[in-house]
């Protein structure tokens, strides 16, 4: 009987490691996926009634170089006098202080934040 108990725990072992392994197949499938799955969600919201509130016109999409160059043209504005402002709002967005540490979904918010910067 010892041996149909210790290959039952071998068996629960196995379906174990399947399981686990088809959960980080799945994960890893939407994780790569999840930027060609984007565009399919405003179609939904397509669907609206005439009576539904209008929402704002949805965010512009940048692109990190995009993003660099509005950066350097603001920190370069009035002889570099946002220079530091732009490198704290930089930091606040991506940990690391660079916008490589920058989630690319904070990419219009960095950008509104930035664009607001004035003499004032």
């Amino acid at each position: 009987m010892s041996k149909m108990s210790e290959l039952s725990a071998m068996i629960d072992n196995l379906i174990s490691c399947g399981e686990t392994l088809a959960e980080t197949g799945r994960a890893l499938k939407e994780f790569y996926s999840g930027a060609e799955e984007a565009p399919a969600k405003p179609e939904k919201k397509a669907k609206k009634t005439d009576s539904a509130p209008k929402e704002a016109p949805a965010e512009k999409q940048y692109s990190k170089e995009e993003v660099r160059g509005i950066l350097a043209k603001k920190a370069n504005e009035a002889d570099g006098r946002f220079k530091a402002d732009v490198k704290a709002i930089v930091q606040k967005y991506g940990n690391g202080g660079s916008l490589t540490d920058v989630d690319a979904k904070d990419y219009a918010a960095l950008v509104s934040e930035v664009e607001g910067l004035t003499d004032a």
